[in-house]
Parts: structure tokens; C-alpha cells; sequence
């Protein structure tokens, strides 16, 4: 029923990219191997099987820097984590406070086996904007880095961004999140301390 179900959608990808005509002259090896090649690129490899851990519900005690030299302040929140789409995608959902605000998230994290490189996606009650990074896993270590430009609302163009999530062991990770400066220089701007709920 899967591969009938792959075998559809790869025939009506070739006809909306390549034209109808594309489809009737394919031969049954084109076709086969055009399944077989869509088949892998949407396999849930042991780069996914990595974000499992990450699954349940976590208290995050979330600590943040406005400029450098300034104290922070800190807040106590909430996670929540679950795998979708066939354990493709880690779905987050973030609540709590910021500024004395009430705060609310959604991250998407995936690992993309076509680019090679684990991809995350962010929106939030604050912004009406996207924040996509991309990065790698150092699975000696078990942290993840990864990097992007996101929306300044300050000059209306973006700024570069750097973050690591930390795999301490089966109840605990740590998310830091840094900016990095014009001059290359790196400012820490965020780092939540996820410990799971028992």
C-alpha cells in the first residue's frame, strides 16, 4: 500500500514538473528508479532515530542576556515533544514567559536526507516571522550546531545566528543560543536548561 501510495505521488511529481508527455514516454525502469529514489530520500534514517530522545514533556529553566554586560533574567517553562509524520520530524511546543509576557513556540526539527544536514524551524506568539537554521551532529559528542540569518525587527534585514543542543543523558539537554555580532564576535543571548518531567 506504501510503495503503490509513493508510486502515485512520483508519477503526479513527473507530470506537474516534467509535463504529461515526460510521464507517457518513461519507461517502467525510469519509473522504478525514480520511486526507488524518493523512497530513500523520505527514509527515516538513524539521523532521525537521534531525535527520539528528545520525546516527552521537559521543565526548562530558561536564562536570558538583552545585551552583553547586562544581567539576565530567568524563567521557568515548559516543553513539550512529540515525533510526527512517521518519526520524521520532532514537533516542539514551547510555553511560558518572556519579559513578563506569556510566551508560546512551535519548532519543527528534521534530519534532511537529501541536504545532509538536520534542519529546524521556529514560530512564536512575539513575531510574524519564519527562523530556519541548519547544522550537523556531532554524535560523539551529542550536540547538535546549527546556524542561519534570522528577521531583525531592528534594521528590517536579518542578523546571523548560532545554536547548540547539548544531549547530557536520558532526563536533560541544554539549548544555548548565541548571536553573532558584525565583527564576527559571538554574544550568548539564551540558554535553556531542560531537565524531564517525571
Amino acid at each position: 500500500m506504501f510503495k503503490t501510495r509513493i508510486l502515485i505521488f512520483t508519477v503526479l511529481f513527473l507530470a506537474l514538473t516534467s509535463g504529461a508527455v515526460l510521464v507517457a514516454q518513461s519507461s517502467p525502469q525510469d519509473m522504478q528508479k525514480a520511486m526507488d529514489a524518493y523512497m530513500k530520500a523520505g527514509a527515516v534514517t538513524a539521523n532521525h532515530e537521534f531525535l527520539k530522545r528528545y520525546v516527552g514533556v521537559w521543565d526548562a529553566k530558561t536564562t536570558m542576556w538583552m545585551a552583553p554586560g547586562q544581567p539576565p533574567t530567568t524563567t521557568q517553562n515548559t516543553y513539550e515533544t512529540s515525533l510526527i509524520l512517521g518519526g520524521r520530524y520532532l514537533l516542539l511546543k514551547f510555553k511560558g514567559t518572556m519579559m513578563g509576557q506569556p510566551f508560546e513556540g512551535l519548532q519543527i526539527i528534521g534530519y534532511d536526507n537529501l541536504a545532509k544536514k538536520y534542519a529546524t524551524f521556529w514560530i512564536d506568539n512575539t513575531s510574524t516571522s519564519f527562523f530556519l537554521t541548519t547544522g550537523t551532529l556531532d554524535a560523539a559528542k551529542k550536540v547538535l550546531t546549527e546556524s542561519g540569518e534570522w528577521a531583525d525587527a531592528m534594521t528590517g534585514g536579518t542578523s546571523k545566528v548560532r545554536m547548540t543542543t547539548k544531549y547530557i543523558g536520558p532526563d536533560e539537554f541544554i539549548y544555548e543560543q548565541f548571536n553573532v555580532m558584525p565583527d564576527g564576535k559571538e554574544f550568548k543571548t539564551m540558554e535553556n536548561r531542560c531537565t524531564r518531567k517525571k
